[in-house]
């Protein structure tokens, strides 16, 4: 039996949106501690130019589409926006 791979669960997709550097990092670290592969998303003008949203766009986290529900919880969790 052959395994077949399953694109559209390993599709990278858009989890969250950050405005800073810092909050990106820190998601991404609870991610990845929990075992989810995670990567930033514009990362390279996030450190030349260190001023958030912008033209440049902002840091986007993304996750493979399996992992989304996951992730969001975990993000959630860390209650970024202080509810």
């Amino acid at each position: 039996m052959a395994l077949k791979y399953d694109y559209a669960a390993n599709e990278i997709v858009l989890c969250r949106e950050f405005a800073n550097d810092a909050e990106a990092r820190i998601a991404l670290a609870a991610l990845e501690n929990d075992g989810i592969n995670a990567i930033i998303d514009n990362d390279v003008f996030s450190r030349i130019y260190p001023i958030g949203f912008s033209s440049l766009g902002s840091l986007r986290l993304m996750v493979r589409r399996r992992d989304l529900d996951r992730a969001t919880d975990i993000i959630e969790s860390l209650n970024f926006n202080g509810d």
